[in-house]
């Protein structure tokens, strides 16, 4: 039995490219502890070029602190991930820190104005106001709930960006209510369409997965797509505080499928 694709013929979505470094952190995440057997990998041959292009990478983590080798009682170590690893994981690896914060009632409101003979400078200052998920009220304005004035500053000193921009905050936009300003910032019917999608393809494969037995590749070969599909459907996701969160919002429940299928997938291993 095949399992389901998570890529639709109507929608173009985005190849996601991870370095295979970030891909093996997520994976020690969820499922690290049998991610190794016999002191060899289930998995380098299909993340890594060779196995010592496997090794090399798991000593270079090692040394940056990010994963460990505990010891196992008389057995081949095995490798997880650190607090420091996970706090090197992008955001939607562990989305309900953001979930949980509490908001202030601040937007923090950025303005800018780069002139068109600075359309690269412009445009790479939008790429980096998309990584850190702030939504755009219209082409020069976006805003965010989090508090970016550390990020703010580190601008201003890199790239000068004082010179071109002013950062508000602000309690109130008049005429607008807390959840339209949401629904203009973000695109969120997009989003929730990835939601719903992501729910009912990885929700039948969980079931096939947990109804039949499957070849280890197989498995593998699940645990891979799945990883890809999430990553596309959850990159995007401002990860609000939950008090933001537009109605039918579907982000924590494609949160908790996706642990559910890791950790099904464990036990299949």
């Amino acid at each position: 039995m095949e399992w389901l694709n998570f890529h639709h013929p109507d929608w173009s979505l985005p190849v996601v490219r991870r370095r295979a470094s970030e891909q093996w952190m997520d994976f020690l995440l969820d499922v690290g502890e049998v991610l190794t057997t016999n002191g060899r990998s289930l998995v380098w041959n299909k993340t890594y070029p060779n196995r010592q292009a496997y090794h090399n990478a798991m000593s270079r983590l090692r040394k940056a602190g990010l994963v460990i080798q505990p010891e196992n009682k008389g057995k081949l170590p095995l490798l997880k991930l650190t607090k420091l690893g996970q706090e090197h994981l992008p955001a939607y690896h562990r989305p309900e820190e953001r979930w949980d914060t509490r908001w202030n009632g601040i937007w923090y409101m950025l303005i800018f104005d780069v002139p068109e003979s600075e359309r690269h400078y412009r445009d790479s200052l939008r790429g980096f106001l998309k990584r850190m998920h702030m939504g755009c009220l219209q082409k020069s304005v976006w805003i965010t709930p989090r508090d970016i004035r550390p990020e703010y500053d580190d601008l201003e000193s890199a790239a000068s960006i004082h010179t071109v921009s002013y950062l508000f905050e602000s309690r109130t936009v008049l005429h607008r209510e807390t959840q339209e300003l949401v629904r203009d910032a973000w695109d969120f019917e997009r989003l929730m369409k990835l939601h719903r999608h992501f729910l009912s393809v990885y929700g039948e494969n969980l079931r096939r997965l947990e109804m039949n037995e499957y070849e280890t590749d197989s498995v593998i070969n699940l645990l891979h797509q799945e990883s890809e599909a999430y990553v596309q459907c959850m990159r995007k996701d401002p990860l609000l505080p939950r008090e933001l969160h537009p109605s039918g919002y579907l982000g924590e429940k494609v949160f908790l499928l996706h642990k559910k299928i890791r950790f099904a997938i464990a036990h299949k291993l």
